[in-house]
């Protein structure tokens, strides 16, 4: 009968785990210096690079649009509260100033006074209003 022999964990190439871990910082050092930009994978996909790069400037650019809105939108409604207000002010203070018997006061410094008899309809005929005419 043949002994129990440890074992030792290999890839699918046959080499050992250890010298497989020593590859990956080759790998690290290849992305940091910028050597696998020149393999021929990378040149093949470089159209597609481009327009994910271009996808992504077009999104920040809408995020920068859509904040600009919004801030504009804040502000219009602020402008909108404030014309309101306003509004409502004008619209009592006429209100106010209509008013028969404030109209009354505000004349009585001119020498006029309201008139207690109320006013008369004049009538014409219309043969008469014809001839003025």
């Amino acid at each position: 009968m043949k002994g129990n022999t440890p074992r030792t964990p290999e890839n699918t190439d046959g080499q050992p785990a250890a010298e497989r871990r020593a590859k990956r910082p080759g790998v690290l050092a290849g992305v940091l210096n910028g050597s696998f930009l020149t393999r021929d994978q990378v040149l093949g996909n470089m159209p597609f690079l481009l327009f994910i790069a271009g996808l992504m400037l077009v999104y920040i650019g809408y995020g920068y649009w859509t904040e600009r809105t919004v801030r504009d939108l804040h502000r219009t409604d602020a402008d909108l509260k404030e014309l309101r207000s306003e509004y409502i002010t004008v619209r009592s203070h006429l209100d106010r100033t209509e008013q028969q018997s404030q109209v009354a006061e505000d004349i009585s410094g001119l020498g006029l006074r309201e008139s207690r008899v109320p006013p008369r309809k004049i009538t014409v005929e219309p043969e008469l209003a014809e001839a003025v005419r």
